[in-house]
């Protein structure tokens, strides 16, 4: 249980890097580097997605079979909700 909780705050940063990565994307480019712009890249648009379907997964299955998890709700709730417009964004 303690790595779903690891997992869930990676994700979480990987979610806010998403967030920066759409930033980016419609707004003018304000990071210097090239090397910190791609890490945020490959974070932000690559690792969340996996991460998000891996952690919500895991959270599905605790939640059918009626375990409760460490991880807090709120927390839960950003990374679901992230994962949901992440979907929403790449296939619509």
């Amino acid at each position: 249980m303690r790595f779903l909780l690891f997992l869930q705050r990676v994700t979480f940063i990987c979610y806010i890097l998403f967030l920066l990565c759409i930033l980016i994307l419609y707004t003018k480019n304000f990071i210097s580097s090239r090397d910190l712009q791609s890490y945020i890249i490959i974070l932000g648009f690559v690792v969340s997605i996996v991460l998000g379907f891996i952690v919500n997964l895991w959270e599905a299955v605790l939640l059918l079979n009626r375990k409760h998890s460490v991880v807090p709700v709120w927390l839960r709730t950003f990374n679901f909700i992230l994962f949901i417009a992440q979907v929403i964004y790449y296939f619509a």
